[in-house]
């Protein structure tokens, strides 16, 4: 019966180690959650880790008129922003994509307003009106 306690207790550690493997699924890999125009009002769930890419289409359809956004985030520390890129006024650009890319560092509820600033060179800014739109992200 020698060497036995030393059998039973590498069994005993192949068997947690098994059960460890089978019970106990690691943390869900952070996902990219890609939001826009169409989300528009909605309520959107996701984990902490996640990045939350908002793609709008900032427009440049003649020249002196424009429509250009820019995101933020309410409270930042639900949602961080981490990275923002969007055109340069060109001329003859006619549009281009804008994100704006968040990361979820904590449990909470945070809005994202999305703010489209118009210019209309030939008309009052009463005829060119800016647009907003937010979002809600749950974040658990």
């Amino acid at each position: 019966m020698r060497g036995t306690p030393a059998r039973l207790g590498l069994l005993g550690l192949f068997l947690a180690l098994g059960s460890a493997c089978g019970l106990a699924p690691g943390p869900a890999a952070p996902r990219v959650v890609e939001l826009g125009l169409d989300q528009a009002g909605q309520s959107v769930p996701v984990r902490v880790g996640d990045h939350v890419r908002v793609k709008l289409q900032d427009q440049f359809p003649v020249p002196g008129s424009s429509l250009v956004w820019r995101v933020s985030s309410s409270p930042a520390g639900v949602l961080t922003l981490q990275a923002e890129s969007g055109p340069s006024a060109q001329q003859g650009l006619r549009a281009a994509d804008y994100t704006a890319e968040f990361v979820a560092r904590s449990q909470g509820h945070a809005v994202l307003t999305a703010h489209g600033a118009t210019s209309c060179e030939a008309m009052a800014k009463q005829a060119c009106p800016d647009r907003e739109f937010t979002i809600t992200v749950n974040v658990s």
